[in-house]
């Protein structure tokens, strides 16, 4: 399937068991495919309770929304609302539970048969993170595609968003732009913070192809690090929580002395299959 400006695709869902070829073909056409009820809601429930634990024992390393300053966000720490934090970091090292997801093996044979090898690796530098989008203090994040800002050999890597919970327009959810993965856009269409320019004249049609899934409890969506994605803030009264990490093939290592080189990641090998997940 190529895709076109203009042209709205609807977002590949897949349910247990998963054809590997099937997905991998939606992938490589779209960057994102959503697997649905792909987690029991028994495990979702334990990790959502060590993760809600962790937040509010402010266990750090986190970043607060003050800190990146996004639409919504408060101006200061020093401001009412200045302590929420937006993320945890580096989730996989923090609990057993954790580590669990992360080496998780339907989860690792799926991202094997995306990236077209057995040895792949999780990256502790990006995403690595429970995101936690809190009410009232909570922020916009406009659209971008995480590859600008990480340094690897080649852009291929696959994120694994984790939904702890429901995740709609109201309360934050994501939404993607299937096939964005595939555009490349002028360096005017970014604003001086790397964001896509929603306006943009080569930018505008895409944009408006953009799919905001609603997620429920123990959905997973996959998606390409190429994929141009964006948020609103919460508007509800309840807290979004989602775990989110980042895996590439062993063989795409990141670029010495910059940031996605700063921490060795978690390197997996698993056998090759042709078989449903």
């Amino acid at each position: 399937m190529t895709l076109s400006a203009g042209v709205t695709v609807l977002l590949a869902q897949f349910c247990l068991p998963i054809d590997l070829a099937s997905l991998s073909t939606r992938f490589k056409a779209d960057g994102i495919v959503v697997l649905r009820g792909f987690v029991a809601l028994e495990r979702v429930n334990q990790i959502r309770k060590v993760a809600m634990d962790a937040v509010a024992q402010r266990i750090p390393p986190f970043e607060l929304e003050a800190e990146l300053g996004y639409p919504g966000a408060p101006t200061s720490t020093a401001d009412i609302g200045g302590g929420t934090i937006r993320r945890l970091r580096n989730m996989a090292g923090r609990d057993p539970i954790f580590a669990e997801w992360a080496g998780d093996l339907e989860l690792l044979t799926i991202i094997s048969s995306l990236l077209d090898t057995p040895q792949i690796t999780l990256t502790q530098v990006h995403h690595n993170s429970l995101m936690s989008k809190q009410p009232s203090f909570s922020s916009d994040t406009r659209w971008h595609r995480d590859v600008r800002y990480w340094c690897f050999s080649r852009p291929e890597l696959v994120s694994a968003w984790l939904a702890l919970g429901d995740e709609t327009t109201e309360n934050g959810g994501l939404g993607f732009v299937p096939g964005s993965h595939q555009v490349d856009f002028p360096s005017d269409a970014y604003d001086k913070n790397e964001f896509l320019m929603a306006d943009h004249p080569k930018a505008a049609s895409w944009v408006a192809q953009a799919q905001f899934p609603s997620l429920a409890a123990g959905d997973v969506v996959l998606f390409d690090a190429r994929t141009f994605h964006a948020a609103s803030r919460n508007r509800t009264a309840h807290t979004k929580y989602s775990l989110v990490y980042s895996y590439h093939a062993s063989s795409n290592t990141p670029i010495a002395d910059t940031r996605s080189s700063s921490q060795a990641g978690w390197v997996f090998e698993l056998a090759r299959t042709t078989a449903t997940a």
